[in-house]
């Protein structure tokens, strides 16, 4: 019979299990509707984030939405908490995004239409890490301020 060496396995996970723990954005994330706002126009019937570690310093992000108009959508990126502009995906609204890291549970991003700003955001992470919050301000067109809640799944 022959031996399976399972030590590398357990270092796999563990290693994905710290890397999850230093970034507090890791995580599936919905939408909690009552508690979020817009200062005009409507929210999502749905928002779910899922963002993962890229390593120690950057995320993979995959957004997916319903809207109220009926039309779905969502955007995805790979991106380093370096303040530098990487490429988005599946989003009209904007092409590009920096994050930076304010501090060990909060973060900005910034999303981007032809290197102009367009929605300049702060994602926080509650101590508890339960929930997310996301609030800023929306310039394409006409400014928009919002708070958006999420709930870890």
């Amino acid at each position: 019979m022959r031996k399976v060496n399972l030590l590398p396995l357990i270092f796999a996970v563990a290693a994905v299990n710290v890397l999850a723990a230093e970034i507090p954005l890791v995580g599936v994330w919905k939408l909690n509707p009552p508690k979020s706002h817009f200062s005009h126009g409507n929210l999502p019937l749905s928002l779910v984030l899922t963002i993962t570690a890229d390593g120690t310093d950057g995320i993979q992000y995959s957004s997916k939405n319903h809207l109220v108009d009926g039309s779905s959508g969502g955007a995805s990126f790979h991106a380093k908490f370096d303040g530098k502009d990487y490429p988005v995906t599946g989003a009209p609204s904007y092409n590009m995004v920096s994050i930076s890291r304010v501090n060990g549970s909060t973060f900005n991003v910034k999303m981007k239409k032809d290197g102009q700003v367009i929605v300049d955001t702060t994602y926080a992470v509650a101590p508890d890490g339960k929930s997310l919050t996301r609030k800023g301000t929306a310039s394409h067109g006409e400014v928009n301020q919002f708070a958006e809640w999420f709930d870890r799944q």
